[in-house]
Formats: structure tokens, sequence, C-alpha cells
């Protein structure tokens, strides 16, 4: 268990986002007490942060916010390796609309912002037989609800979503093996009929080569979203080639009942940088991509993947990847597509490539990304306020660049350059573009505290809601007990 506290004084031009001539500048006092938790025992752990952001105003806008943050993930082997159970909370804030003001940080007071609320429990069972061969048999319950949702923004409803994932392969070890798989999702929003989907697979493996993996796929789905409702067989196919064990190419291909469906990526990684491209086209729902990892802009995960030679133990790995992040100012996370809150089955495609550069003082972090969303069916009941809409169909583009330099051994420099912009599908029109930078130094002022000072500048445009600009400058500190 780690305390701490960070406190952090802002100066802004913009509080209220309001376009030219009609901004009001304030101070924001930012007061965040947090407890970080990181623990491993025999057969149980549990790692994550949970804080209150604490912000009041001062100046022309004169007001206060209370922002809850929680991210835990912990875990329990029940039966020994047999049976365990999952668990996961994340609370944070969130965005109604792609084409809103999504101010950094949450300064800037803005009627597209609400607290999201997300549990999750996962038992499962799994283990091996005759040798290589396994089995899974897991559960996922997930729920959701919104908290100080805007008034402009009525009828949002929590959910709940369950999942069941089956899985059996035969030893892998073989040139040929057979497996199967059962995918079973129920999803109901409040006040809305439920959606079920149900995917049963069989695989046949093909392993010419220790670094090839080869497999078919067959099976039926059934699917049923109230307004539509289908079955239809499934079939396709996939692999996986690792050239070194710094090296994994993997994609897979099926046909479903929305048309293609597949997954690719590219992971490469040596002791000083590590690249990672991934394509997708899938289905999902909201609250699935709560618990969902970033689709790109991991920098985290990359950095843990370039350690992997030097630190093998996982713990430890951990341990000196946040270590490399508090020294070089890089983030765990660049701007990655976000998930906006919606009551329909959407299709996803989307696309993104991450690299990062590792020195001794010098550090780049790079990301880019493509998402394409778009509602495949919709529930009856209450129908969302038009200004959601569009949510549900757009592309999002983005990108973002970070550099780390050490000055001296105690402080360093970062610099951050992102744009993001949303376009309407057709026949629907809209679009928005934010470019945001930022310039920071921070320095380590005792072994627990750290000091940090920067300026930053938006610019956001949009043809939906008021264009704005928004220049801040600030002062904090941060200190573990």
């Amino acid at each position: 268990m780690t305390p701490a506290i960070a406190v952090r004084e802002t100066y802004t031009t913009n509080a209220n986002l309001a376009p030219s001539g009609r901004e009001e500048w304030s101070f924001v006092t930012t007061l965040t007490p947090s407890i970080g938790v990181n623990g491993l025992g025999a057969r149980a752990r549990l790692s994550g942060n949970v804080a209150v952001q604490l912000q009041q105003y001062l100046g022309e806008r004169d007001d206060g916010n209370v922002y809850p943050q929680v991210n835990l993930l912990g875990s329990v082997e029940a039966v020994e390796r047999f049976f365990y159970v999952e668990g996961a909370i994340n609370i944070s804030q969130r965005y109604l609309s792609p084409f809103a003001p999504q101010p950094q940080g949450n300064i800037g007071d803005t009627n597209n912002r609400y607290n999201s609320y997300a549990y999750r429990v996962s038992p499962y069972i799994k283990g091996t037989f005759a040798g290589e061969g396994s089995y899974l048999l897991r559960n996922d319950s997930i729920w959701s609800n919104l908290g100080n949702t805007p008034s402009n923004a009525p009828g949002l409803s929590g959910s709940f979503v369950n999942r069941w994932l089956g899985q059996i392969e035969s030893p892998t070890q073989r040139t040929f093996s057979v497996g199967a798989n059962l995918d079973s999702m129920y999803t109901k929003f409040t006040n809305q009929p439920s959606l079920t989907s149900d995917v049963v697979r069989g695989l046949l493996h093909w392993r010419p080569d220790p670094q090839v993996h080869l497999y078919a796929i067959g099976g039926y789905e059934r699917n049923n979203y109230t307004v539509t409702e289908s079955s239809d067989i499934v079939y396709g196919a996939g692999g996986e080639w690792r050239p070194t064990e710094r090296t994994e190419v993997a994609a897979r291909y099926e046909h479903r009942f929305f048309g293609d469906s597949y997954l690719a990526s590219i992971v490469h990684r040596n002791p000083f940088s590590a690249i990672n491209i991934n394509a997708s086209r899938n289905i999902s729902t909201f609250p699935e991509q709560l618990f969902a990892l970033p689709a790109g802009g991991n920098v985290a995960a990359l950095i843990d993947a370039a350690f992997t030679t030097r630190i093998p133990d996982p713990v430890q790995r951990a341990q000196a990847v946040q270590a490399f992040l508090n020294q070089t100012g890089l983030p765990a996370t660049l701007q990655s597509p976000l998930n906006y809150y919606t009551e329909q089955i959407l299709l996803i495609q989307q696309a993104s490539a991450t690299f990062t550069l590792l020195g001794v003082r010098n550090s780049l972090a790079f990301t880019v990304y493509n998402r394409k969303t778009e509602p495949i069916a919709g529930a009856t009941g209450v129908v969302l306020p038009p200004e959601l809409a569009p949510q549900n169909n757009n592309t999002q583009t983005g990108g973002s660049i970070v550099y780390t330099h050490r000055l001296t051994p105690l402080t360093g420099l970062t610099a951050t350059a992102t744009r993001y912009y949303t376009d309407a599908n057709a026949p629907l029109m809209g679009k928005s573009t934010t470019n945001y930078f930022l310039v920071s130094v921070g320095t380590q002022l005792s072994p627990k505290t750290t000091g940090v000072t920067g300026l930053t500048y938006t610019v956001f445009d949009s043809n939906v809601t008021n264009d704005y600009d928004a220049f801040t400058a600030y002062v904090g500190l941060n200190h573990r007990f």
C-alpha cells in the first residue's frame, strides 16, 4: 500500500471552454490523494490505484468538482491449479460525444463529461490433461452505471453483460491437433430488451514447424439483437509465426453474419525499442470496451516487452517499467480511440501502430490510429437524444508523439504533441478536431517527492458545437508516503 498525494495549481485562460470573446479565466487548485496497491501472495494478487481528484476554481469561474478515480485488478487461486476468481473495478471520467470538448486532466467545464462506474467479476476453471491438452471455462459479469450525467443527455442508463467463454484443446505438441470453443454473450441495458449472441467453433491445428502454427475454423452462430435476428455458419482460418523470440506475427480471418471479421498483429522488440502494429474488424458493445486494453498507444506494454530479455521475472519487470516511466516522464498510455456511450451493437474496424525508443537520456513514444464505428442494429425503447446519434457512426483518426530528455540526473523535460479528429460517417454530418501541446519539466526533490511545472495549449474546432482555445500554466508537487 503506497499512500500518495498530489497538489497542482493551474491557471487557465478558458475555464468554461467558451468561444473567443466569452472565455472565463480561473485558477484551479487540484488536490488528489491516492493509494497505490501492489500485492502478490502465494495464491492471490491485487494491483492498481484508488484516488479522488478534488478541484476548486477561483476567478471569473468559481465552483468546484469531485472526480473519483479507481483502477483495481485482483485475482485469487481458490482451488490450486483449477478454480480462480478475478475481479476488477474501473471508475473514471468519460465523454458522451466525440464532437464535443474532451479536455485533458478534467481542466475545463463541459457538459460532455460524466463519471463511469464499472465492475467485473470473473470466476473460471482451467487446467491441463493428457500432457499438453488444456481446458478453460470462464464467466465474465460486468455491471456499469453512469453518474453525474449532464442535463442535456436524459435517458442514459446502466448495463449488465454476462459472457461465457469455453475452450478445449488437444495436446498441442502434435503436428495435428483439434480444439473447440464457445462464446455466449448476454447484454441488457436498463429499460431495453436484452441482446444475445452465441458462437460455437471447431478448430483444426497444424504445426509444420515449432515456429509456425496454422489453423482452420468452422462453426455456427445465432444472434438476437431485438430488431434483427440471424443464424449462419462461421468459417475462417488463422496462423502465427515466430521467426525469433523477439518477433511475433499473427492473423485470423472469419466469415460472420456481418461480413468479414479479422485480427492481425505484428509485435517486435529489442532491448531498447519495441513496436506494435495491429488491425481488426469485429462487433462489440460499449460495456465490453470498459475493461478492454487500449487499441493503441500502450507505452507501458511496449516497455515491458523491451525489458523482457533483461528482466525475465514479470513482477520485477513490472516494477522496473513503472520506475522507468517515473524517471523519464513517459506516459503509460498515449492518445487512443475513445469509447462513447451507446445502447447499440457496434461494428468496429480499427488499425493502430505504436513505437517506443528507449535511451539513457532520450526516449520517444509515438502512436497513430484509425477507428471506424458503425451500428449494425438498434434496440427499441428509449430513443437517444439526437445530439448523441453521430457517436455511433463515425471515424476517429489521430496520433500522438512524446519526447523526453534528461536535463540532469534528477530533472527531465517532456514535450507532447497530439492531434485527433472525428468525422461522422455518411449520411450523417459532423466533424471536430483537437490539437493539444504540452511542455513540462519534472524534478526529483527528495526520494519520495517530485515537482513539476508545465504549459499546455489546446485548439478545438467543430461544426457541431462551439470552437475554443485554451492556454494553461501549472505547477505541482507529488509526494509518496
